[in-house]
């Protein structure tokens, strides 16, 4: 054998060690459990109903509509060898358990590409169901909204729903870090602003802003965005919202330096009319308190997320408000709901002060509107001072 024939035998057997032996060694299978990710879905599904409940942070029912609407609304199909049902565990499994790819790998004999894949396969459709999930409110009268307090909502006949802002926790770059994290707080978080309606139903989300935001700059942003319209309250209508942000037409803040939080009345009952206005006004607005409650019970990813990109963690609080509503709009029997549905929980928000600095809140509306609110806020004191509601 001449020279260039050994050179050349010396490059085919490189190359052949190079792309082929070792891609060989990385394919090989590792995932040996003798249930495969499909007879797991169908164990979940035909199974015990608490087990689905646990797993998928759903009721079976809730589960099976949820799949039959994403194929037929959003086209999430089959693949050669997953179903769109075990997709969609697969992606709940990883929202409601915070659990990482190798978990779901391991679970569903699938390799973590393919988990990834189907993932943000699920996450793209979740985004179109957002927007038909997360819709305002008709702004009907309040009393025929379901819900509880109907007889304070008729005090409060303008009162159309709830606003407030929750932090969500972020995994940060380092060079980022200074802008998400809450306030006193090691950890990061990202801001997420949120209106709900009285039946706990979320009817408006801005998410991804820095953990140090405030929320009254989150609202003002959220009123001049044109790509994301704010569902304004039509005149004589509004929204509860706590000290952080600015009292003026479309916006009913309690009043500052007086007790809100309904812990705050358990021991001294309210006394005076603007301490009666704030108890009742606390009672109503505790609907989002409690809408949050139920959102972080189920999904416990908000409460530590996993280190996806920041677009992504984003996504995925949006995805998490979309199917907290689904399931609320289904009616099913729901037990992460059934806990959070008395109206007299306490669930404060532990980030935001009533008794905060009064330059803190970036005034939005004219000042006709602030005094518009400021009378009827008034009145409605009076209202509850002479016991008529």
């Amino acid at each position: 054998m001449d020279h260039d024939k050994k050179i050349l035998l010396v490059i085919i057997l490189y190359l052949y060690v190079r792309f082929f032996w070792k891609r060989g060694l990385k394919r090989k299978r590792d995932n040996d459990s003798r249930m495969t990710g499909h007879q797991y879905t169908l164990e979940l599904l035909q199974g015990n109903p608490k087990q689905c409940i646990e797993m998928l942070r759903m009721s079976r029912e809730s589960f099976v509509r949820l799949c039959a609407h994403f194929r037929i609304t959003y086209l999430l199909k089959d693949s050669k060898h997953v179903s769109v049902e075990e997709k969609m565990a697969m992606f709940l499994m990883m929202i409601g358990h915070n659990q990482r790819y190798v978990v779901i790998k391991r679970r569903f004999q699938h390799s973590k590409q393919t988990i990834h894949k189907f993932f943000y396969e699920v996450l793209d459709k979740m985004m179109l169901f957002a927007k038909d999930m997360i819709v305002p409110t008709s702004f009907n009268p309040n009393p025929n909204i379901p819900g509880h307090n109907k007889r304070l909502r008729k005090v409060f006949k303008g009162a159309v729903g709830a606003l407030d802002g929750t932090l969500i926790h972020a995994i940060v770059p380092k060079a980022q870090q200074d802008l998400y994290r809450g306030r006193g707080k090691g950890d990061c978080y990202q801001n997420v602003l949120a209106i709900c309606d009285f039946n706990m139903n979320f009817t408006f989300i801005v998410a991804g802003w820095e953990g140090v935001a405030h929320d009254s700059r989150i609202l003002s942003e959220a009123l001049s965005d044109p790509d994301a319209p704010f569902p304004f309250p039509p005149p004589e209508k509004y929204y509860l919202c706590d000290a952080a942000y600015a009292h003026t037409r479309g916006f009913m803040a309690p009043y500052r330096n007086v007790r809100y939080w309904l812990g705050d009345f358990r021991r001294r009952r309210a006394l005076t009319n603007k301490e009666k206005f704030n108890h009742a006004h606390a009672k109503l607005r505790n609907v989002i308190e409690r809408a949050f409650g139920v959102l972080k019970a189920r999904f416990p990813i908000l409460k530590r997320m996993a280190p996806f990109p920041l677009a992504t963690q984003r996504n995925i609080a949006i995805a998490c408000f979309a199917l907290h509503n689904f399931i609320r709009k289904e009616g099913l029997s729901d037990d992460f709901f059934t806990q959070y549905d008395q109206p007299n929980v306490s669930l404060q928000n532990s980030h935001v002060h009533v008794n905060g600095n009064e330059d803190e809140v970036e005034a939005h509306g004219s000042t006709a509107d602030r005094d518009y609110m400021t009378q009827l806020r008034d009145e409605i004191a009076e209202q509850l001072m002479q016991n008529i509601e």
